[in-house]
């Protein structure tokens, strides 16, 4: 008989190399994954910091076009203070020039100088500290042709002329603005402002050392920041387009940051081998613990092999026992299958219910994410299935529920390949399409379910039609977990029966904080003007000096039963959107005109009421017929009535025809939150308006900002030469008043003297200065 123990070792040895191997395979596996998705992950990582260099630069380069414009404004500004000197005098004063102009240049570090050219020659400069050479230069004899072409140029345009960068007579570098100024259809000179290009540029790029990328700027062959090197290769580029001309800007990501990268994924690395020898030495243990088991095994077996005669003789007992074991397993899978299908289907309509629903789409969204793909998500809802059930009961409505179920199955089919509907609970169901190749075939389907639901519903013995509002969401466009495409697609569906119903809408925007608040905000607010939540405030206006009573403005207020005072900042942008100001804003005007005729057979001080005017009631209809109405069914003398519109409103050439038909009737119009939107000072010739209201947000600059009060100095300068009145919102402190009423202020709103309050306690006001 051979001998067991050399079988023993070589079988040992053959073991312990297919240890080895099946060690060294599953190494190689591992390895090779790691290898790809780290390699794969710093691909990623380099190409988002040349994304975020690139969107850093375009920052940089829009911040400083932006700039370069808001200094264009100042070119608009002087050339409007020389319109409104020579329409006024013929001449310009060099007092009020240089008054005018020490508003500005102080206080705007990159201005250098400010200047005007009559017939092209330097006559009036500020400051002239370090410009005494420019007086008397003739533009049109200048020993520069470049200068000479830009002063021809610009004569014959009406717009702004840029010369530079180029070094400047005083020093250092600068750029010159030029626009023609013409009186009466004739040249009359040039308004000009140079400007620092150094400071320029520190004011408009927000920082030349972003800790991302290293930057340079260029312009017209001159190197303004950074190395000339960055221009040359492969890097970011970006231009900064102005009114004439372009300004590169150059940028390339910096070699820390790509280290940074390179260390991370090291690291990645390094940890993820680590895992992989810590999962080699937990086989190993395992692998050779078995060879260990089987020696236990063999001695067990001949254990077992002497009970065996044991175990034959209860042979027969435990085969009927394993009979009525295997009969018990049978009743048990048929009860559990029984209860997974009530688990996961509806018990009206047979169709997947809710649970399996969330399990399917979580199921789904997986694999999409794993197979890097797309999914749909439809929600519909049924528009008119609460009147069935309301008119003809419930059991009619289940039989609808179940026909529409039916339509939905007739869906699924080789068009969509894995489509699958459910009922997730009333008259709402989902379709989740997965494999989403085109994303039009979400809206194909949509339109395809809408369709099913244009045929009539036969319901005891009669026709009834129903249409349906589907909403869809896209993995991953829309969601990147189940119940944010969820709540997605509903507030699609949502938005489609707010559209009109019968249709289906895709998910818009992003799912911004606050925006269920928002939707059942502005449920509430289309029932605020019906319940009376409605109420309207008012701020009375004192004419600065003798803190006279002479106006009041109308103040929109909104107290709702359950969430409270309401503030106008949150409720009034919904009632723009969704149109309700159109009512709302005609409701406040009836109701202001009839408030201050009722003042005014009290016997209280005759007074002028603002209304402000929305532009969605410009585009509604006719405005002054509306106005009109107002007036007359509360009787008021139009002169009692001012209108606020807003500069954007006032600029558009189709309302000036509407704007002069109220003031023809008698009515104040006045431009509200004045100088916020850039308009032109040239409008303010034309437009039929009496009044400007200065912002909020420049009044509170008095006292802590030199530019907010050189604004308002000049807003009030130009508003005395078109004998406009002022008047000035938001005035809170003693510093304010004083401001406004040393610079000519005509009249002062604020909480300085009076908050907004309703009509009841308005009258102790007016009893006040009444008996004053």
């Amino acid at each position: 008989m051979p001998s067991v123990e050399p079988i023993h070792h070589t079988s040992a040895r053959k073991a312990a190399l297919g240890v080895w191997a099946l060690l060294l395979v599953i190494f190689i596996l591992l390895s090779v994954p790691i290898a790809w998705s780290t390699s794969l992950y710093e691909d990623r990582s380099v190409r988002k910091a040349d994304q975020d260099a690139a969107a850093a630069l375009a920052a940089q380069a829009n911040s400083l076009r932006l700039a370069v414009e808001r200094r264009l404004l100042l070119s608009e500004s002087l050339k409007a203070f020389a319109d409104t000197e020579l329409m006024q005098g013929k001449t310009i004063d060099v007092a009020r020039f240089n008054e005018f102009a020490s508003h500005f240049v102080p206080s705007i570090p990159d201005v250098r100088n400010l200047s005007l050219y009559p017939d092209g020659i330097a006559r009036f400069v500020y400051p002239t500290e370090a410009n005494e050479a420019l007086f008397g230069l003739n533009l049109f004899e200048h020993p520069d042709p470049e200068v000479r072409a830009n002063a021809n140029r610009t004569m014959k345009m009406k717009g702004v002329t840029l010369i530079g960068p180029r070094e400047l007579a005083q020093g250092g570098l600068g750029l010159m603005t030029r626009q023609s100024i013409f009186v009466d259809g004739r040249f009359w000179g040039f308004a000009s402002i140079v400007l620092d290009v150094p400071a320029l540029i520190r004011e408009g790029l927000r920082s030349t050392d972003t800790g991302e990328l290293d930057i340079a700027l260029r312009a017209n062959g001159i190197l303004l920041l950074g190395d000339e090197e960055l221009f040359e290769g492969e890097g970011l580029r970006e231009m900064v387009k102005l009114p004439e001309g372009e300004w590169a800007l150059a940028g390339k990501l910096k070699k820390s940051q790509l280290r940074e990268i390179e260390d991370k994924v090291l690291l990645i690395r390094v940890i993820s081998m680590l895992c992989v020898a810590l999962i080699l030495y937990l086989l190993y243990v395992q692998l050779t613990g078995k060879a260990k088991l089987d020696i236990k095994v063999r001695e067990r077996t001949n254990e077992l092999q002497r009970a065996n005669e044991t175990i034959e003789a209860s042979n027969e007992e435990l085969i009927a026992i394993e009979e009525e074991l295997r009969e018990q397993n049978r009743m048990l899978e048929s009860k559990e299958q029984e209860l997974r299908y009530l688990a996961y289907h509806d018990a009206v309509t047979g169709a997947y219910n809710r649970t399996y629903f969330n399990r399917q789409l979580e199921e789904q969204r997986a694999i999409a994410e794993r197979l890097g793909r797309k999914l749909a998500l439809l929600y519909l809802d049924l528009d008119q299935f609460k009147l069935v059930n309301d008119t003809l009961g419930h059991t009619v409505g289940d039989i609808l529920l179940k026909e529409a179920a039916m339509r939905l199955q007739s869906v699924e089919g080789e068009q969509y390949p894995g489509l699958a509907f459910y009922r997730i609970g009333g008259d709402e169901f989902t379709l989740i399409l997965p494999h989403l190749e085109d994303p039009e075939a979400g809206n194909r389907l949509a339109a395809q379910v809408i369709e099913l639901f244009r045929q009539p519903f036969y319901l005891k013995g009669a026709e009834y039609y129903l249409t349906a509002s589907v909403g869809i969401a896209l993995y991953p466009d829309h969601g990147a977990d189940a119940p944010t495409l969820i709540r997605h697609a509903d507030k699609a569906m949502y938005a489609a029966k707010e559209a009109g119903k019968n249709r289906y809408k895709s998910y818009e925007g992003n799912d911004q904080a606050g925006a269920s608040e928002l939707m059942e905000l502005r449920s509430y607010l289309r029932k605020a003007l019906s319940r009376g939540e409605l109420e309207l405030y008012y701020q009375p206006q004192i004419q600065a000096g003798s803190a006279k009573l002479v106006g009041m403005e109308a103040l929109l207020r909104w107290n709702h039963p359950k969430l409270g005072p309401v503030s106008p900042q949150r409720f009034i942008p919904l009632a723009e959107e969704t149109g309700l100001i159109v009512e709302i804003g005609e409701w406040v005007l009836r109701v202001a005109c009839a408030q201050n005729k009722a003042w005014q057979e009290a016997g209280y001080p005759e007074l002028r009421i603002a209304v402000n005017l929305s532009a969605r009631q410009f585009a509604s209809g006719d405005v002054a017929a509306s106005v009109r109405g107002a007036l007359e069914a509360s009787g008021l003398d139009p002169r009692y009535l001012e209108l606020e519109i807003t500069e954007n409103m006032a600029m558009k050439n189709e309302n000036l025809p509407t704007l002069e038909l109220l003031r023809d009737m008698g009515i104040t119009l006045s431009i509200d939150d004045f100088g916020t939107q850039h308009s032109s000072l040239g409008y303010l010739k034309t437009l039929p308006i009496s009044r400007i209201k200065i912002v909020r947000s420049f009044v509170s600059g008095i006292g802590q900002d030199e530019r907010d009060e050189a604004i308002i100095h000049a807003m009030m300068l130009v508003a005395r030469r078109l004998k406009l009145s002022v008047v000035a919102e938001g005035v809170e402190t003693e510093a304010q008043y004083r401001f406004l009423a040393e610079h000519e202020c005509d009249d002062i709103q604020g909480f300085l003297f009076y908050r907004p309050q309703p009509a009841e306690l308005i009258q102790k006001v007016l009893l006040e200065h009444w008996k004053s």
